[in-house]
């Protein structure tokens, strides 16, 4: 009987090592999907949308934000509202439109 159980031993080993495999892609593959509203970009704060308001891309803009008065330049990706990009700000998308 010993002999019959040293057959099987290497298929439940190589069944067991692939479960494993499929469910640990299967939870990669679920972390790197972000989730409802995280891990896009941000949102500007309304203070930079209202410093935006009355003016035009690529004009000299401020507002006051928690952390101080923040100077930059008015700046929209295509087809999202204008809005006060600060000077110090990253650069973000490279494939979004220069200013």
């Amino acid at each position: 009987m010993k002999s019959s159980n040293n057959f099987f031993s290497p298929l439940r080993r190589a069944f067991a090592l692939t479960l494993c495999a499929s469910a640990l892609t299967a939870c990669c593959g679920l972390s790197a999907q972000p989730a409802d509203g995280m891990g896009g970009p941000r949102k500007p704060p309304p203070e930079a949308l209202d410093a935006c308001k009355s003016l035009s891309s690529g004009q000299a803009c401020n507002f006051a934000s928690p952390q101080g008065a923040v100077k930059g330049t008015c700046w929209a990706p295509e087809g999202k509202p204008l809005a006060c990009k600060p000077k110090d700000a990253p650069a973000g998308n490279p494939a979004a439109p220069k200013q």
